[in-house]
This record gives C-alpha cells, structure tokens and sequence, in this order.
C-alpha cells in the first residue's frame, strides 16, 4: 500500500507546481521509478490517476519508465545492469551479484529513481483554474 503515499507526495507536487505557474488541469505525467524500489506500477498508476481524477484532472496520461538495477562491483569494478531473474518482477538489494565474478560486495549505481521527470498542463485560462 506504500504506492498510495508515493502517488500522493508525487501528484501534490506537479499540482503545487501546476498552481504556482497559473496551470489548469493536468493533461499527463511522466515518471521514472527505479526497479529497487519495490513499486508496483499498476498500483501507483491507479492511485495517481484517482488523485488526479479527484482533484479535477480526469484522464491524466501517464507515462512510467522503469529505470533497471545498475551496479559496480568492488572486487573487480565491472559495472552494469542487474538480470531479473526468471519469473520475477523486481529485484531484492540484498541478492544484488555481479555478473563477472559473482561476487556480492556491490554499490548501487542506479535503480533506485523515483522522480517526476515531467507534466503537461492546461492553459489556466482554457479551463477557468477549476481546483
């Protein structure tokens, strides 16, 4: 249920910002969300939307890219993207190995994004600034 809390803080601030720039409805939304951050993507597009929805923007189009595991291995420093293992939708930090030596002493270096990158928004004239 942490998707509901991160949709929130997420459509309070492209509301906040759509308000300070004089904005009208949100027309769409485009996020990345890293792939160790456990979020299940369905679920925070259904919470965006109905906050979206609720607020006077119905119909928001999100777009969601997923933003792969990336690490650096310590031992012998290969860097790269992390493989989902077979059946799996995300990936656990604590199984994070690398893929030259199979070693497990890793550095993050990318996966754990969770940003809006972008929104696009009515004119606030078109639509009368409805809040």
């Amino acid at each position: 249920m942490h998707e509901y809390s991160i949709a929130l803080d997420m459509w309070e601030s492209v509301a906040s910002a759509a308000r300070k720039h004089g904005a009208g409805r949100v027309r769409s939304i485009t996020l990345e969300i890293g792939a160790l951050n456990l979020i299940e993507e369905e679920q925070l597009g259904f919470w965006l939307r109905a906050l979206a929805e609720r607020e006077g923007s119905p119909e928001v189009a999100l777009k969601i890219t997923l933003v792969p595991a990336r690490i650096r291995c310590r031992p012998c420093a290969w860097t790269g993207e992390v493989v989902v293992p077979e059946g799996s939708s995300f990936y656990l930090p604590a199984a994070l190995q690398c893929a030259a030596c199979g070693s497990r002493e890793v550095d993050v270096a990318g996966g754990r994004e969770l940003r809006v990158v972008s929104a696009e928004v009515e004119n606030g004239a078109e639509d009368g600034n409805k809040r």
